[in-house]
Order: structure tokens, then sequence, then C-alpha cells
């Protein structure tokens, strides 16, 4: 019998391999990365809005939001929502409360605002591209802010009122998001974080839950899944308790962390961002399986990963664990120790 025989790759073969091999760098540690397009679901009066602008003062200052790595980057923002004052004032309370310094503009913050003085250079281009019948304005606008920035994240709140669109037309959306796909392959350093309103909730069966089941809330509250199908992460926003939000969904090919966030409060009706919340028993039961529960009772109030790692938890589970678990607050590391929180087990 013959020997098989030895097939040696091309140069080529091994070019395309070699290139492009590793995952784009991470913009919001776990939840967003570089020439991504994430769409960001939630109620209408949930909170999107401040949260992004929350997320704007972290992002341009580079500095940790709700307990998850940032990489400093100027944002590009397009908000067709928020009143002019509240979304300056949005920026000024969380940086005061930071101690940052405001956004320069428009060197790190290129901010169209529908909702301001047409005076404004931003506003002023905004509604110059709004006023033509069709989109190719408004994506050369974004090019344009993109060519001057080609590393930022771009916002665009909501998607549908830039583009005027109606979200139940496939059609239609199928080919927008081309054209942001496209944008994206010109500039692979940046990416896109795109924001739409809910229908209302069917309030006669059962409803899911964003931090326990994601797909089940984001397939029965969004109407039309082609936004979200066509995005490489698709979050949820809703409320969690009185006063939390939870942020939930799923992340293409990579696994996705809840996130339980309160705003911060400085003065009576005066918020100022958000913060991570402190962990409670049910945010506990909710983030593991059975198993997980099982093995996390097993850990030690304090611990170094490969000290426990296949000989009380197997490694690629305690990985994962510990990444939810983080990203919830039930566990900090310190000098390579994880240490548990007080309220998680």
């Amino acid at each position: 019998m013959s020997e098989p025989a030895i097939v040696i790759p091309s140069s080529q073969q091994l070019d395309f391999f070699a290139r492009n091999a590793q995952p784009r760098r991470e913009i919001i540690e776990a939840l967003i990365r570089e020439q991504q397009l994430a769409a960001f679901a939630g109620p209408y009066g949930i909170g999107k809005s401040p949260i992004l602008a929350d997320i704007v003062i972290h992002l341009i200052n580079g500095i940790v939001w709700c307990g998850r790595e940032v990489e400093k980057r100027p944002v590009i923002h397009f908000d067709l929502e928020t009143p002019g004052p509240v979304y300056k004032a949005n920026l000024r309370n969380t940086a005061d409360r930071l101690n940052l310094p405001l956004p320069k503009v428009p060197e790190e913050l290129d901010a169209y605002l529908e909702h301001d003085d047409q005076s404004e250079p931003g506003t002023e281009r905004l509604f110059v591209a709004l006023a033509e019948p069709r989109c190719e304005a408004r994506l050369r606008l974004i090019e344009e802010a993109l060519n001057e920035k080609p590393d930022a994240l771009v916002i665009i709140d909501p998607l549908e009122l830039l583009f005027r669109i109606d979200t139940g037309k496939k059609t239609f959306i199928l080919e927008l998001y081309a054209q942001l796909r496209l944008l994206l392959s010109k500039y692979p350093r940046a990416a896109m974080l795109i924001t739409f309103n809910l229908r209302k909730r069917d309030k006669k069966g059962p409803q899911s839950d964003l931090l326990t089941d994601q797909r089940g809330w984001l397939e029965e509250v969004c109407g039309t899944l082609d936004i979200l199908n066509r995005s490489d992460v698709r979050l949820g926003m809703d409320r969690y308790g009185d006063d939390a939000r939870v942020i939930n969904g799923i992340r293409r090919g990579e696994d996705f962390h809840p996130l339980i966030v309160k705003p911060v409060e400085v003065a009576p009706d005066k918020y100022a961002g958000f913060e991570l919340c402190p962990p409670d028993v049910l945010t506990t039961a909710s983030l593991f399986t059975s198993k997980q529960r099982q093995y996390w009772g097993k850990l030690p109030k304090e611990f170094r990963f490969e000290d426990v790692a296949d000989s009380l938890v197997p490694r690629a589970t305690l990985d994962r664990m510990l990444k939810r678990a983080k990203s919830a607050g039930l566990v900090k590391q310190v000098s390579g120790v994880w240490r548990k929180t007080s309220l998680s087990g």
C-alpha cells in the first residue's frame, strides 16, 4: 500500500492563515471591538442616551467604565432625540463627578445634535444632510467625520431617525447595513454603536427576563430582528429592581457578561453617569448555572487562578465564571489574587 502524498501548503495559503488572525482590539472590554457594529436596544425612556453620554466621557479619557477596561479614543456622536441642553448637562455632570475636563470639541468629541441650536457647526451640518431625500448625504457625513477621526467610536442614537427608515422593511435595512459595513471596512480601527427604541411589550403572555434570558427578551421586544441579526453585538437594556438597569446581550463568536448598573444622583433630579451596582443574592443566583453555582461554592474567598484551575474547577469553566462574576462586581482581582465580595457567597 502506497504512502499518502504529503501536501505542502503554498506560500499563498500560509500568508492567508497568518494574516488578520488575531481578534480586533477591544474598545470597551467584553462589549465592542474595532470594526464591529453593535446594536443597543431598549424601551423608550430607559436611559440609553444617558448611558451613552457616560460612555463618551470614559472613552475620551480612557478610564474604566462600570468595571470594564476602556481604550482611549475620540467619539463621533449623532444624537437625534436628546435636547441640546440636556445632552451637554449629562456630559458636564459626569465630568464634574469624575473630576475630569470636558471633552474638546470637535477634536475629541464630534457632536451632531438635531435638537440643538442650528448655529452649532455639527447641528448645521446634520440639518443639511437630513434635508436630502436619500441617505447618501448622511453616509457621506459619517465618512467625512471618520476621515478626521479614523479610530473613533461612532454613536448613532437612534438609527431610524438619522436614516429615516422603516425598521419593518428588511430590504432597506440590509442595504443600509451593507453601506455601514463598507464604511467600517475603510476605517478598520473604528466601530459603530447604534441604538433603537423597542416596540411595546406584549403583556398577555409570560415575559422574558433580560438578565437570565437575553435571547428571549430580544426576540420578544424587538418586533423585527433584522437590525439585531446584522450586528456583531446585540445589546438590550431594561430595568432591574427599583432603580438599577441591566445590560445584557449576545456577542458574535464570544461570550457576553451582563452588567447591572445604577444612575448616580449627585443632587435631586441631577444625574451624573452610572456606576456598577453592588451584587445581591438575586444577582448571584441568576448569573450562574446550577453546576457553576456548585463550583462557585467550592472556591475560597481568596485564590489565584492557577491554584484552583482544574483542581477545584475546570480551567475553561473557571475562566468563564470569573469573567461573568467580574462584570457583576462579584469578584475583584488585585496583584493576581481573586477576591470574592461579601455578597457573592
